[in-house]
């Protein structure tokens, strides 16, 4: 292990991205000036011609690999891409791959390794324990492919970083709330690769105006600049359920957006994932700007319960999860709440109740209280739900959270759907939803239809903080009262150099793309 191998963090990685692409001069230029430093030998090895299996040639592989390192050289020269060796990593002749990818990419990666372009680190597998140590192939750009990249100009948003990708998906396995497969445990063995299926759209006739909603979406998400202007460096920083820290990039590649299905069933899941503001907490979606301007998060109120209970005939605009009393007496109240919405979640996912509890700890962060919380407790607060709301103890342990996110999916769907007609940004975290101030009415009547038409009745919502509407009907009754909001939630975010430099750059290209 040479020294630059050795200061590779295989923690600090994403997954090879094979849907990138651009035509941009610079772009043509350095996949043509890394080809012609390759020997004669070498570019027979590399060129080649897209074959009769579908394959694309050797060149593809080559400029989709370098835009691609290219893309995490800009997003942090320490990232390193993760590459999948096995046979089956990459799969022609499918939906999900656009560019024909195949294998053909390690013998593209071997060769810029050979001649230093990549520094690399092999894969791990851990034959006895319970895989948290395997880990893929890492790569990233070496110093000489780095001084290469620094004569490029190019933002990355420039680049066509969804090329042809495939924005509906379908799935055999279930999902967790940042739409990764959910790891099942075979013995003492973690499995979790993804089982994409394959499908027609005739298998479905809502599918071309899904895709092509979900499509206007992404382009309205491409044009749109969202960012935390507070921040100095373009990531965040948390801590993973492993104990381990992970920075999460905060840019204008982490956009895209997809539905994916699960279970091999049109009407199991269909939620909306990506977007970096899925992955981060409530302090930090507070300070998310959209086009420069601040924002404000909705969301419904206890939403799968409140689905649940509507089908029984049941609204009410009280917290299904304010118990009215303590039973965790190291919890305070709004701590408690919090365990008993997490619990009955996972209760009504579960398919038995003997996997509740374990379910729960399984979903908590090694060493925090909750996941010391015993089988007792869990009960106790289970219990003490069930007395509150006997109309729902049916619904614990009906495996139905599934069906439900497929109906909170059809309300985000609608919300989507009215805000990009108007081409409104909005942000969605599943059954909650981030909208500029001064949109915040529109949000919460669009949220009001969109129950009434999937569910049949209007949903109580709550939202994070004071909208735009509400701070100019404070004026007329408290001057001072007003300027003090105005000031705190309108004008006092702190915006960094980084935040404003990319906001311009931004802007600039946009304005350009519109002459």
């Amino acid at each position: 292990m040479n020294e630059k191998t050795a200061q590779i963090d295989v923690n600090h990685s994403r997954p090879l991205d094979v849907h990138l692409w651009s035509d941009y001069a610079e772009i043509n230029d350095l996949v043509k000036s890394i080809f012609d430093s390759f020997s004669s030998e070498e570019k027979l090895q590399i060129k080649g011609r897209s074959n009769n299996r579908g394959r694309a040639s050797g060149f593809t592989h080559l400029k989709v690999l370098l835009i691609d390192l290219y893309v995490a050289w800009r997003t942090d020269p320490s990232l390193c891409i993760g590459v999948a060796r096995g046979n089956g990593a990459h799969t022609v002749n499918t939906r999900y791959n656009a560019l024909f990818i195949s294998p053909r990419i390690r013998d593209v990666i071997d060769l810029l390794i050979a001649n230093d372009y990549l520094d690399s680190i092999g894969g791990s597998y851990d034959r006895i324990g319970n895989g948290r140590r395997n880990h893929t192939s890492r790569i990233r750009a070496s110093d000489k492919l780095c001084e290469a990249f620094e004569g490029l100009t190019i933002e990355p948003y420039q680049l066509s970083l969804n090329h042809k990708q495939e924005c509906i998906v379908l799935t055999k396995d279930d999902t967790d709330e940042e739409g990764n497969p959910i790891k099942l445990v075979r013995g003492r063995r973690t499995v979790k690769k993804r089982v994409r299926v394959e499908y027609k759209d005739s298998d479905n006739p809502s599918l071309q105006l899904m895709r092509s909603d979900l499509q206007q979406y992404n382009e309205l998400l491409c044009q749109t600049y969202v960012d935390i202007p507070s921040l100095q460096e373009p990531f965040i920083e948390r801590q993973l359920k492993n104990g381990r820290t992970q920075k999460l990039q905060i840019n204008q590649t982490k956009k895209f957006v997809r539905r994916i299905f699960s279970r091999d069933d049109w009407e199991m899941n269909g939620r909306f994932y990506g977007g970096f503001w899925q992955q981060i907490g409530k302090n930090f979606r507070k300070q998310i700007y959209i086009n420069d301007s601040p924002t404000i998060e909705v969301d419904y109120k206890g939403l799968h319960a409140a689905i649940l209970s509507a089908r029984k005939g049941v609204v009410s605009d009280t917290d299904r999860y304010d118990l009215g009393l303590r039973i965790l007496t190291d919890f305070d109240q709004k701590q408690q709440r919090d365990v008993v919405k997490m619990l009955v979640l996972t209760a009504i996912n579960a398919k038995s109740p003997k996997s509740v509890f374990s379910a729960f700890r399984d979903s908590q962060k090694d060493g925090s209280r909750k996941k010391r919380l015993t089988d007792s407790q869990l009960k106790s607060l289970l219990e003490a739900f069930i007395n509150k709301h006997p109309y729902l103890e049916d619904d614990i342990c009906s495996d139905k959270g599934i069906e439900l996110m497929y109906t909170d999916s059809q309300i985000t769907a609608h919300i989507i759907k009215k805000f990009c007609d108007l081409n409104k940004p909005i942000l969605t975290i599943h059954d909650s939803y981030i909208v500029g101030t001064r949109d915040t009415e529109l949000l919460r009547r669009a949220m009001k239809q969109a129950t009434i038409k999937v569910v049949g009745v209007d949903l109580s919502v709550e939202q994070e903080g004071i909208s735009y509407q509400q701070i100019m009907s404070i004026q007329q009754q408290d001057r001072n009262r007003y300027l003090d909001t105005f000031k705190e939630v309108l004008v006092n975010q702190v915006k960094t150099e980084r935040y404003q430099e990319n906001l311009s750059k931004f802007i600039e290209y946009h304005s350009r793309e519109l002459l």
